[in-house]
């Protein structure tokens, strides 16, 4: 895959995990919980999104610096896509209807 290939893929993916977290209706998920596990989903939901932005704002970094070490810079985009994906579906696997 070129650079602009796995970096659309990767974006893809972002934007996939934003539309879903936007979907995700938290009364649906934890009516009748504790307010403590309202706090632990609001405090988890807030650091995957940080995530989220983070990992969005390093990809577009890399594609303006990718040139000079594109194997470098691609083997770090998919190890980060990986764990974005793990972290994102241990989430919505707590919250996402079944």
């Amino acid at each position: 895959m070129t650079k602009e290939q796995v970096l659309a893929e990767a974006q893809k993916q972002i934007d996939s995990f934003k539309k879903q977290l936007e979907e995700l209706n938290l009364k649906d998920r934890v009516e009748g919980l504790s307010a403590d596990a309202k706090k632990v989903y609001e405090e988890q939901r807030k650091d995957l999104s940080a995530l989220i932005d983070e990992t969005e704002k390093k990809y577009k970094e890399l594609a303006t610096k990718a040139n000079d070490s594109w194997k470098d810079t691609r083997d770090f985009v998919e190890l980060t896509n990986k764990a974005l994906k793990h972290s994102f579906n241990y989430f919505m696997s707590h919250y996402k209807k079944r």
